[in-house]
C-alpha cells in the first residue's frame, strides 16, 4: 500500500503529513541511465495505440508518444522489472526489486502518478498482467501455491489460487475474462475459470520456456504460445499443449502485437556483428496445426523480414514489443530503438529514438552564496538566481564532495579512493589521506574530517596538522557526528538486547556511553557544529507490532530528551536527514523532501519533481533538491511549489523543464 505518516505520540512531535505525491513528469529523448528491463505497447485488439511504455533498472517508467518524445516519472528507487497497462483506466502496475529480499507490485495512476496500492512479497515476481477487461490483477510469485488475483482497482486479494501448484511465469484472460490461461515452467499449460476461481483443464507441454506469451489474430486469435530455451523458439498449439514448430536462433527476442489487423510472431535474432528480423505468420502454422491430424509437413523456415545494423559498440538488446506500427528494442545501454516491420532488401541501419542529453551531476554542496555541483569530471559553482554555471575546477571520477570556507573536499563513498582538498579557487588539488578500506561516510566539523571506513571503524583527521587517529572501533557502524573537541556521536546497528544503536564516545579517555533510544538501527546524523549543546536528529528503524517503523528523532545530549520528529510505517533504510536550523529536512518515504521546523513544531512538504529526492542543500533563502537522476529542483524555504527543475547539458549549461 501507499507509505503512510501517521501523528507521532510524544507531545514535542511534529505533525506528519501524507506522502501522497501529484507530480508531472517531465518530457524529453533522455535514455534510461542504464539497462531497459520491459516494453510495454498501449495497443489493444480493437485500438491502434503507437504509444508504448518502457521501464528500468533506473526505476523510471516513460511513455513514449507517437511524436518520438518520452514523459519520465520515477516511481520507485528499486530496478523494474516488468510493467503492464490496465485497458480500462490507463493504470500502470510495476514490479519494483532490489533483486534479493524487496519485491513489490505498485499500481500507479498514470495521469497524476500517485499510487494506488503496493503489494509486497517474499518471493520474486514471475507473472504480472491486467485482465482484458481490466478488472483482475494476476500476480505470479516464485513459491508453491504463489499465484494472486487482485481486484484490479482496490488492490484487495479476490483469489489465491491455491489449486494451482507450480510457479506460474505468464498469464493472461480471454476477453470476457471467464478464462486465464496460465503456463507454468514445470511443462503445464492451465486453463484457470476466473468466474468459480479453480482448474478447467491442464495440458503438459515444454517446460522451463522464457518470454511466454500468446499470439494469433482473427479465426486463430491467441491460438499459439511462443517461447525461448536453450537458444530455440518453441510454438505451441495452446488448446492442447502440443509442440508444432522450433526455430533455432541465436539470442532471440521474441515479439508480436496484440492488434486485430496484425498475426504472427516475429523475432530478432544475432548474426554475428548485424542481427535479423524474422518472422512466422499465422498461415505458416496452419499446416503444423493440420500435422497433427495426421498430416505430416515440416515447418516452413520463418520470413526473414529485413537485416540491419545500427547498435551502438558494447551495447546489447535486452527487451523488444511489438505493435502495429513496428518493432520496439530496449538495451543494456538504456537507449530506445524503433523501426517498421515493412520487408527490407537492404541491410537497415537503425537509429536509437533516445540520447544522452543531459549530465549527471552526482553530488551538491552549498555555501553562503552558492551551490556547488560535481559531475564525472567536473565541478561546478551555480545559484538559481544568477542561473549561470562556472567551471570550478576539474574532478578526477569522484562521486562525493563538501563544500568549506576556501575548499572543496572530494571523495568517494564505497571506495579506497584518496581525500582530496580542492582550492575553491580552482588553483590547486592537494591529497588529504588515503583509507585503509572502503569509505562509508565522511563528515566535516571545523578542522576535523570524521570518516567511517569499512562499517567497523570511525577515524579523525586533522586538517590542520594532517594527522590520523582512530576514535572508535566496532560492528556495523553507520555514521558519526563530531559535537566538539570530546565527544563523538556514533550510529550502529544493535546486534540484540544490551546493546545501544546510538553511543557517545569520549575522544580523550575513549570511554563509550550508551544512548537509551530503542531501535534496531540508527543512521543519517545531522548537527549543527557551531551550535554547541544543541540536539542530534537522525534516523531510526524500530520493530513494531510485528513489523518495522521509521522515525526521524532528537536527542539532546544535555538534557537526554528523545523526540520523534516524522514517522513512517515502514522501512527506509535510505532516508537523510539535513539540518538547517531551524529546520530538520529528510525525505523519509523516499518520494519527498518534509521540512520539520523544530522551533514552531509545523512540517512542510515540497512537491517533488520526477525523479525521485535523494539529498538537499540551502543557501539564503534557495533550497536546491539533488534527485536520483542528477537533476537539481529549485525550492524558496517558505514555499511547497518548486521554482524550476533544472538539467545540466552535456555542454555545461543548465536545462530548464
Amino acid at each position: 500500500m501507499r507509505p503512510r505518516f501517521l501523528k507521532a505520540l510524544s507531545a514535542t512531535v511534529l505533525t506528519a503529513i501524507s506522502s501522497a505525491a501529484f507530480a508531472q513528469g517531465y518530457n524529453s529523448t533522455q535514455a534510461h541511465d542504464s539497462d531497459v528491463t520491459a516494453l510495454y505497447t498501449c495497443e489493444t485488439y480493437m485500438t491502434n495505440d503507437s504509444s508504448f511504455y518502457s521501464a528500468g533498472k533506473d526505476g523510471f517508467i516513460i511513455k513514449w508518444g507517437q511524436d518520438g518524445m518520452g514523459e519520465h516519472y520515477q516511481v520507485s528507487d528499486l530496478q523494474i522489472l516488468k510493467v503492464v497497462r490496465n485497458p480500462s483506466n490507463g493504470d500502470i502496475a510495476v514490479y519494483e526489486t532490489d533483486g534479493i529480499s524487496t519485491h513489490r507490485v505498485s499500481v500507479i495512476d498514470s495521469r497524476t502518478f500517485s499510487k494506488r496500492y503496493t503489494k509486497r512479497f517474499r518471493d520474486s515476481v514471475s507473472a504480472l498482467n491486467f485482465s482484458e477487461k481490466g478488472n483482475y490483477l494476476i500476480i505470479g510469485t516464485a513459491s508453491v501455491n504463489g499465484t494472486y488475483i487482485f481486484n484490479a482497482r482496490t488492490g484487495t486479494v479476490t483469489k489465491r489460487a491455491g489449486d494451482v501448484s507450480g510457479i506460474i511465469t505468464y498469464a493472461r484472460t480471454g476477453e470476457s475474462e471467464k478464462t486465464a490461461i496460465f503456463y507454468s515452467p514445470t511443462g503445464s499449460i492451465i486453463y484457470y475459470d476466473m468466474t468459480a476461481f479453480k482448474q478447467k483443464a491442464s495440458f503438459f507441454t515444454e517446460g522451463m520456456l522464457e518470454q511466454v506469451m500468446l499470439f494469433g489474430a482473427g479465426n486463430l486469435k491467441n491460438r499459439f504460445l511462443a517461447g525461448v530455451k536453450n537458444n530455440t523458439i518453441y510454438i505451441v498449439d495452446a488448446t492442447n499443449g502440443k509442440i508444432i514448430a522450433q526455430y533455432a536462433a541465436r539470442e532471440p527476442l521474441i515479439m508480436a502485437s496484440r492488434s486485430q489487423y496484425e498475426d504472427g510472431l516475429y523475432y530478432i535474432t544475432s548474426n554475428g556483428r548485424n542481427f535479423s528480423m524474422r518472422a512466422v505468420t499465422d498461415d505458416m502454422l496452419i499446416k503444423q496445426l493440420g500435422a497433427q491430424a495426421g498430416k505430416s509437413t515440416a515447418p516452413q523456415e520463418p520470413l526473414i523480414v529485413k537485416n540491419f545494423t545500427g547498435l551502438r559498440s558494447r551495447d546489447s538488446f535486452t527487451c523488444a514489443a511489438k505493435n502495429s506500427s513496428g518493432v520496439i528494442l530496449g538495451t543494456q545501454s538504456g537507449n530506445i530503438y524503433t523501426m517498421s516491420s515493412t520487408p527490407e532488401s537492404e541491410t537497415y541501419t537503425i537509429f536509437p529514438i533516445t540520447e544522452k542529453m543531459y549530465e549527471r551531476i552526482y553530488d551538491i554542496s552549498a555555501d553562503n552564496e552558492n551551490f556547488y555541483l560535481l559531475t564525472a569530471d567536473s565541478i561546478y559553482r551555480s545559484s538559481y538566481d544568477s542561473r549561470a554555471v562556472t567551471l570550478v575546477a576539474h574532478n578526477s571520477g569522484q562521486t562525493n564532495l563538501i563544500k568549506l570556507s576556501d575548499r572543496i573536499i572530494l571523495w568517494s563513498k564505497g571506495t579506497r579512493k584518496i581525500v582530496q582538498s580542492v582550492s575553491a579557487d580552482g588553483s590547486g588539488t592537494v591529497t588529504l589521506f588515503t583509507p585503509v578500506q572502503s569509505l562509508q561516510n565522511l563528515r566535516v566539523f571545523g578542522d576535523s574530517i570524521i570518516y567511517i571506513q569499512g562499517n567497523s571503524s570511525v577515524s579523525l583527521y586533522d586538517m590542520r596538522t594532517g594527522t590520523n587517529s582512530e576514535l572508535y572501533s566496532g560492528t556495523s557502524i553507520q555514521d558519526a557526528v563530531l559535537l566538539d573537541e570530546d565527544t563523538l556521536y556514533v550510529a550502529k546497528t544493535s546486534s540484540g538486547a544490551g546493546d545501544a544503536t546510538l553511543v557517545s564516545v569520549s575522544i580523550t579517555t575513549r570511554e563509550t556511553v550508551p544512548v537509551k533510544i530503542p531501535g534496531n538501527v540508527a543512521f543519517s546524523l545531522s548537527y549543527d557544529y557551531n551550535s554547541p549543546g544543541s540536539p542530534v536528529y537522525g534516523i531510526l528503524i524500530r520493530a513494531q507490532n510485528g513489523s518495522n517503523v521509521t522515525e526521524v528523532f532528537g536527542y539532546n545530549p544535555v538534557s537526554r530528551n528523545i523526540s520523534t520528529l516524522l514517522r513512517l510505517t515502514d522501512e527506509d533504510s535510505d532516508a537523510f536527514t539535513s539540518l538547517h536550523f531551524p529546520r530538520v529536512y529528510t525525505n523519509l518515504g523516499k518520494n519527498q523532501i518534509y521540512a520539520c521546523n523544530v522551533e514552531t513544531k509545523k512540517n512542510m512538504v515540497y512537491e517533488r519533481s520526477a525523479s525521485m529526492p535523494m539529498k538537499m542543500e540551502a543557501s539564503g533563502s534557495k533550497i536546491a533538491i539533488l534527485n536520483r537522476n542528477g537533476s537539481i529542483s529549485w525550492y524558496s524555504q517558505n514555499v511547497k511549489g518548486s521554482l524550476a527543475d533544472w538539467y545540466l547539458t552535456v555542454n555545461g549549461e543548465w536545462f530548464e523543464f
